[in-house]
């Protein structure tokens, strides 16, 4: 690369540093940098052609309608109350197991993020009602806030993911096959964070104690305020146990009903994960039929909900719902349209081309590269949201490493796992940031519970790497 180039290269990356730095938005950081390299690398007329056709270029694709549809989905079924339902059953079916609400929580942001896509949104919904009850019930704050943001970031692999469906668009990948590369990942991450939890259960009780082995109509799942005083017919032993735990079986109205919004929540993240990912590994639809699809049965699902509700909070509700939808769509396109502009400046630079060659210059084994690039994502997600990472990383690494003949879709969760990480650690924690000032979590305790888990991420990082049949087969059924 001569030297003009790389130092207007240089240039643009410390400006758009420096604007991340000033808090200007991430979208628009990328956008400006983006534009002024192209105007020095390029000339007026060349950079002001490419700003005015790049906008429109990189959001006018039928294929992105699956965004919009996959996140009004999420936001629908949280006004559903559908997360508040399956922590209900989490806890149900856990409890008896050492640390069982905090499995609850685990269980509740697996089964939220198939229907959610959003690592953010499934932290804050799961972290506003499980935190409290695990407070309530003697667990560590700090243990309690690490439960939740790690399982916040299950959203990002568990289908449908938002950042894989970008990742599919941004290399060419099946969307339906990258969508369904995430499932056997994160089975095997649950069962890694819920192997972490049931022993520091175990070994330091004090984390756990005074676990109650019922959650109780008044305290379940966020529906109302935090019950402040135990049922008379069972009151609190000073240990916290009740000397007279409510009957699970007792068949009073009260305890069916609560067994049927466990059960009733369980049936909706059913149905809905089978028409997104049944409905695509079958091929009876489209990416973006399922997501459409998705997002109508969900709404189905919140007016039913809103019945019981009344019409007045029912019409909030959906008025909400679309609102926010919007925003969040509008945010991610907001992104795409930078990095777009950012990534253009870098491929007229021949960033991707150079990179690429001066890689295989140094002759490293192809797995090194991998490595390398894996470890490069961890300070990448401290600082940037996982979306801009993706937009910016990906044009230049994925050429290099289908190049070196490893699988698109392997690469892209191994990625999307790395990022993962940026979401829990140090400085920038998203996840950690949004439980911060949820019933007395602080950052700093939150950072302290998060980070057992951090080991625990990089130990099925390696396993998938070690094995990416883990990663490869499913997909391989829908690409024949």
């Amino acid at each position: 690369m001569e030297p003009i180039i790389l130092l207007v290269v240089v240039a643009a990356i410390v400006i758009l540093l420096a604007l991340l730095a000033a808090g200007i938005p991430v979208a628009f950081a990328l956008a400006v940098s983006g534009a002024l390299g192209l105007f020095v690398l390029s000339g007026s007329s060349t950079a002001s052609s490419a700003l005015a056709s790049l906008p429109y270029q990189s959001t006018a694709k039928v294929a992105l309608v699956v965004i919009p549809m996959f996140v009004l989905m999420g936001v629908l079924a949280e006004k559903a109350r559908i997360a508040e339902d399956v922590f209900l059953l989490g806890h149900r079916l856990l409890r008896r197991l050492p640390g069982g609400l905090a499995l609850a929580s685990l269980f509740a942001c697996a089964a939220f993020g198939a229907v959610s896509g959003s690592s953010v949104a499934t932290t804050a919904t799961i972290g506003r009602m499980s935190i409290a009850q695990m407070q309530k019930y003697g667990y560590s704050t700090s243990f309690a806030a690490g439960v939740v943001a790690a399982g916040g970031t299950l959203s990002f692999l568990i289908p449908p993911s938002i950042v894989l469906v970008v990742y599919a668009l941004l290399t060419g990948e099946s969307v339906g096959a990258t969508l369904s590369a995430g499932i056997i990942p994160g089975i095997i991450t649950v069962i890694v964070f819920g192997l972490l939890i049931l022993v520091r259960a175990k070994l330091k009780p004090s984390l756990v104690s005074g676990n109650v082995p019922v959650l109780t109509g008044a305290a379940a799942a966020g529906r109302t305020a935090v019950a402040e005083a135990a049922p008379t017919s069972a009151a609190a032993s000073p240990g916290g146990e009740s000397t007279h735990p409510a009957d699970p079986d007792d068949p009073t109205d009260a305890m069916l009903a609560e067994k049927r919004k466990g059960y009733a929540g369980a049936l909706k993240i059913a149905l809905l994960f089978t028409i997104v990912i049944g409905g695509i590994y079958s091929g009876v639809l489209t990416a973006t039929e399922s997501a459409a699809f998705g997002a109508a049965t969900a709404l189905v699902m919140l007016l039913l909900d809103g019945f019981r509700q009344g019409r007045s909070a029912l019409i909030v509700s959906i008025r909400e719902s679309f609102s926010e939808a919007a925003s969040v769509s509008s945010f991610i396109f907001g992104i795409l349209i930078g990095a777009t502009v950012f990534t253009y400046f870098l491929v007229s630079a021949g960033v991707p081309t150079q990179f690429a060659t001066w890689v295989i210059s140094l002759n490293p084994s192809p797995a090194l590269v991998v490595i390398l690039l894996l470890a490069l994502m961890i300070p990448l997600g401290m600082f940037l949201d996982s979306l801009s990472v993706l937009l910016i990383v990906i044009p230049i690494a994925y050429p290099l490493v289908t190049g070196l003949g490893y699988d698109g879709i392997w690469f892209g969760i191994l990625i999307i796992k790395m990022v993962e990480l940026g979401l829990i650690t140090p400085p920038v924690g998203m996840n950690v940031f949004v439980l911060a000032g949820t019933r007395g979590v602080t950052v700093a305790n939150a950072f302290r519970g998060v980070a057992w888990f951090v080991p625990a991420e990089l130990l099925v990082v390696s396993i998938l790497f070690t094995f990416p049949d883990l990663v490869t087969w499913l997909p391989s059924t829908i690409r024949g």
